[in-house]
């Protein structure tokens, strides 16, 4: 991991609560399609009755939705500052070459 940092430090602390058993990949991927499911959930329900999405349901959902993320990137020896870092210069480059909009990773 890269200097110490906010994202860094949760990713360190958080994978402190994982337990053994869930210190493999299914698990791990599996868990975060799960928990984004459930935040996508949130939405559908509020879309549905036309009410707003609890800002403290939000919150502990996409929590839950982070500390999958960061348990995956300790399980593949990646920090979360390096995937963070790595994708505003991606999205940089697409603003500079116009390319945001479309699809594709490599535009």
């Amino acid at each position: 991991m890269t200097e110490s940092s906010i994202l860094n430090n949760y990713q360190e602390k958080s994978w402190s609560f994982a337990l053994d058993t869930a210190k493999n990949s299914a698990y791990l991927y599996t868990g975060l399609a799960g928990e984004v499911g459930e935040l996508c959930s949130l939405f559908a329900k509020a879309t549905r009755d036309k009410t707003a999405v609890g800002h403290s349901c939000f919150i502990k959902e996409a929590g839950d939705c982070l500390w999958f993320l960061a348990a995956l990137c300790t399980y593949h020896g990646v920090s979360l500052e390096d995937v963070a870092e790595a994708n505003i210069l991606k999205l940089q480059g697409r603003k500079e070459r116009n390319t945001i909009g479309g699809s594709g990773n490599d535009r």
